[in-house]
């Protein structure tokens, strides 16, 4: 039991690590792709931006902290919820 609660644990900090370094991610490349003509690509990049990391739109000073802060924790909220589903699922399944 102590092991699938470290496993738990462990995928909980991977979500919130993951989801913290995406709007970082998005930033840099962002500013990498700055003088991109408005295309398609530039359409495709900004929807993409904004369903990975939705707190994108937060401005000013406060964004440095609140926006990987709060991606973050919605990443390990969904971490949270696709674990239970998948024990919930595998729990309803009979063992051969």
């Amino acid at each position: 039991m102590a092991t699938r609660k470290n496993w738990s644990i462990s995928a909980l900090l991977a979500g919130f690590a993951i989801g913290a370094v995406v709007p970082l991610f998005w930033g840099i490349l962002g500013m990498l792709l700055f003088n991109v003509p408005e295309r398609w690509f530039s359409r495709v990049f900004w929807r993409a931006v904004y369903l990975t990391c939705p707190f994108w739109v937060i401005g000013g000073g406060k964004a440095l902290i609140l926006m990987p802060l709060l991606n973050g924790l919605m990443y390990a909220a969904l971490t949270l919820l696709i674990t239970q589903a998948y024990r919930s699922i595998r729990s309803e399944t009979p063992e051969h």
